[in-house]
């Protein structure tokens, strides 16, 4: 079960309020009050970096300290609390980390490069983590515990808190930055997610490309656990601040859960750990290659669960607001998916149109696109 970061107390102790009015400094503890829990590096903020899955980002940084490939993943992967306990020394000898194979002197400027990647991944991924960061706008951090001398520990915290400060008054500048840019720019953005198996390279994401050459139709490849792939989309969606969402099938049920912004799903699959025809154990082969050239992917029994737990949560927190952002599309002879049911249980905008599960273009030109328009003009 996710840990409730906003909660006051943990295991029967209460958290503690880590903000000093006096100084304007906020101390970066596990065990202190949000947003300082959060920030902190053994907090669950999962990620993608490299093609690795980081559990947390103390799952990255003690994976740096193991040369072997495999125990590297393993520990990468970890919460925070686990990944700790698998610290070891041995590396402090002759002061080299290791990152997929490459040896990497712990006092050069590779390394801090390295680190400053890592949480730069993770900032752009974790909508968790990204939000407690820039809530702290204008406090100065710190972290009172943890060892000061770098030739002993992989992060001091003052090289901690310096990424943080950095990376949070950067991103404030950029943001800053971009809304006047913005506000010049007439174009408009549509994020496009995908179905299970398919890719970017889609003959609907072509379609609508062409059908829509005034906006900009951003189309990434999502991750296949969804453990990776809900973090990653909402970071993208936080970077593009997309004036409408669109996702087919399985990515209609990704499309559902971006929070904050216009939503069509057309004909999602809800419940795709039922799906024991499509989700099966084993190699598949992608509809369209990746971006990176990738043909085939692999479903592994706890990427399986893992869609069980979201299935489980991916209507929490919907609010009247959610409600008027959301559209169905439902087809009247969808023979693999029928989720209007469940739809119809929170959101009530739904169309209705003549086919299947996949879109033709017909459906893409004379129902999909009209209704993105009119969503884009009602975002002005």
């Amino acid at each position: 079960m996710e840990e409730d970061y906003m909660a006051t107390s943990r295991n029967g102790h209460e958290l503690k309020d880590m903000y000093n009015p006096e100084t304007n400094t906020l101390d970066i503890r596990s065990n202190g009050l949000y947003p300082s829990n959060v920030l902190s590096n053994l907090c669950s903020n999962g990620f993608r970096f490299d093609g690795m899955v980081c559990g947390s980002m103390e799952g990255f940084l003690q994976s740096l300290k193991r040369k072997e490939p495999d125990k590297q993943r393993q520990i990468c992967s970890m919460r925070g609390g686990n990944a700790r306990k698998m610290s070891v020394t041995s590396w402090q000898t002759d002061q080299i980390v290791w990152w997929k194979g490459q040896a990497i002197d712990r006092q050069s400027d590779d390394y801090r490069q390295l680190i400053r990647r890592a949480y730069q991944a993770m900032f752009e991924q974790s909508e968790r983590f990204r939000t407690a960061l820039m809530q702290t706008r204008g406090i100065t951090l710190i972290h009172t515990s943890g060892e000061e001398n770098p030739f002993k520990t992989i992060l001091t915290p003052s090289e901690f808190c310096s990424i943080l400060t950095e990376m949070r008054d950067r991103y404030d500048r950029r943001d800053k930055t971009q809304e006047l840019v913005e506000k010049s720019v007439c174009r408009k953005r549509l994020v496009y997610l995908h179905g299970f198996g398919s890719s970017a390279a889609s003959g609907t994401v072509k379609a609508l490309r062409e059908l829509l050459s005034d906006v900009d139709v951003v189309a990434p490849d999502i991750p296949v656990d969804p453990a990776e792939a809900l973090p990653f989309l909402r970071g993208l969606c936080m970077n593009v601040v997309p004036d409408v969402v669109v996702g087919t099938s399985m990515g209609g049920m990704y499309a559902q859960q971006m929070h904050g912004y216009r939503r069509i799903c057309v004909n999602p699959a809800f419940e795709m750990s039922r799906k024991s025809t499509v989700l099966t154990v084993g190699t598949h082969e992608y509809f369209n290659l990746r971006k990176d050239g990738t043909a085939h992917f692999e479903i592994t029994p706890e990427i399986i669960h893992h869609h069980a737990e979201m299935e489980a949560h991916q209507f929490d927190g919907i609010t009247d607001e959610d409600r008027k952002m959301v559209w169905g599309l439902f087809a009247d002879n969808d023979q693999q998916v029928n989720c209007e049911p469940l739809f119809l249980q929170h959101y009530n905008q739904v169309v209705h149109f003549s086919g299947g599960h996949r879109l033709d273009e017909h459906v893409i030109k004379d129902v999909l696109v009209p209704l993105i328009r009119k969503l884009i003009m009602a975002n002005e």
